[in-house]
């Protein structure tokens, strides 16, 4: 009996280590690709300011509501300072000039500033080790020409083995790719009257991201001053039918702003808002509800 549990034990341990390091192989490899979703998804939808400041730079973005057009990059800088990561290091860099589409970006200051960070943040809240997580590729959509819409990311993660007498590591790796809207290369010709008089409406900035049941959401928005503009929100569960979601009148300035209670019954996930005027204009954009300590890709 001696001689056989001899035998069988070390093959009976070995199996077992395999089947654990299976498990937290396959953990890690998932958590990664969960991290590496939420970058290329929240990336994708604050792509717009820097689309816009990049259309203001080379002179094909109209001018904003009692705004002359020379005027537009102040107020870009001054909203980079305002909206949250990573729209305003976005709209900072589209400004400054360290935006690079179509390149491997992912050792450009803009990422060492950005990207890194954010994958770190996303990893703290993850079974990974944030200090293991590296951005190893990061390709970023082509604002100025419009052509490549896609925000490309690859993470990497030096897994640890684990096993006695042993420091080596795998790297395991992950990708994402989203589609931001950057508009169309060349604007489309407005067909009769009615689509030429109608008023742009721009969304500028979703606080908080990703959004929390339980606690309050601000959008603001750029539309004709005086002009009444409709805010729909639609979660899984249908339309909003929260305080203060509806109707809203823009002031002087242009702006106006809708800000409404995430109902704690929200459920997690992607949703999408809509934002309407009196004469057909729209814009919408999709936001994440995410419940703390939480990952919803």
């Amino acid at each position: 009996m001696a001689l056989e549990a001899s035998i069988i034990l070390p093959v009976f341990l070995f199996v077992l280590l395999l089947l654990i390091f299976m498990i937290r192989l396959a953990a890690a490899q998932m958590a990664l690709q969960d991290a590496a979703s939420q970058v290329s998804l929240m990336t994708a939808a604050h792509i717009r300011p820097a689309s816009l400041a990049a259309g203001a730079a080379a002179g094909g973005l109209p001018a904003l509501p009692q705004l002359p057009l020379g005027d537009i990059a102040p107020l870009a800088a001054e909203l980079a300072n305002r909206l949250p990561a990573p729209a305003g290091p976005l709209l900072a860099a589209a400004l400054e000039g360290d935006w690079q589409p179509l390149a491997e970006a992912a050792s450009t200051p803009l990422a060492v500033a950005v990207f890194e960070p954010l994958v770190r943040e996303l990893a703290e809240t993850s079974i990974l080790s944030a200090e293991r997580v590296s951005l190893r590729s990061l390709s970023l959509p082509d604002v100025q020409k419009r052509e490549q819409p896609f925000v490309r990311v690859e993470l990497a993660y030096d897994f640890p083995l684990g096993f006695p007498f042993t420091k080596r590591d795998i790297r395991i790796t992950a990708s994402a790719r989203e589609r931001a809207w950057v508009g169309d290369p060349r604007p489309a010709s407005a067909a009769g009257t009615g689509a030429r008089n109608r008023s742009a409406i721009t969304l500028l900035s979703l606080e908080p991201s990703p959004l929390r049941p339980g606690r309050k959401a601000k959008l603001v928005a750029v539309a004709a001053p005086g002009e009444t503009v409709s805010l729909q929100v639609r979660y899984k569960s249908g339309n909003s039918k929260a305080k203060h979601v509806g109707d809203a009148q823009v002031g002087a300035d242009g702006l106006v702003t809708w800000e409404w209670l995430v109902s704690g019954n929200t459920t997690p996930g992607t949703w999408e808002l809509t934002a309407t005027g009196r004469d057909g204009a729209s814009a919408g954009m999709l936001f994440v509800v995410e419940k703390k300590g939480r990952s919803v890709s």
